[in-house]
């Protein structure tokens, strides 16, 4: 019996390394379709990242071009506005210059009278 006793312990050691084996190599496999499964998670979010810069790139384009677009529309009609009111200004702008060149002169002719009535006044009084 101590022949089949050892033979027993030899093949249940030969189990046990095989089973260990086994459940080693069952845990690779089981770690590796996990790195699979998380590589894919990645690179689903790697694309959805790509495309989500991609849309936001197309989006900040179009703001930039639309703003660039209404800046030269409004510098034009500033622009055009101070042309209108340079042609519409200058003309009052004249008549007011003339008016106030002949107002020295209008004062003088509006002050001779009373200037004369205080000299006469002024002889009378001496």
């Amino acid at each position: 019996m101590p022949t089949n006793a050892k033979k027993t312990l030899t093949d249940v050691g030969y189990i046990a390394i095989g089973l260990g084996v086994m459940g080693f190599q069952q845990a690779q496999v089981r770690a590796r379709a996990a790195r699979d499964r998380v590589s894919e998670a990645g690179d689903c979010l790697a694309g959805r990242a790509r495309e989500a810069r991609h849309a936001l790139d197309n989006q900040t384009q179009t703001a930039r071009t639309q703003a660039e677009t209404q800046v030269r529309n409004t510098v034009a009609r500033a622009g055009a506005l101070r042309d209108e009111l340079g042609k519409r200004v200058e003309p009052v702008v004249g008549q007011v210059q003339a008016q106030l060149g002949e107002l020295p002169e209008r004062v003088v002719q509006a002050m001779e009278p009373v200037a004369a009535r205080v000299r006469e006044l002024a002889g009378n009084a001496a």
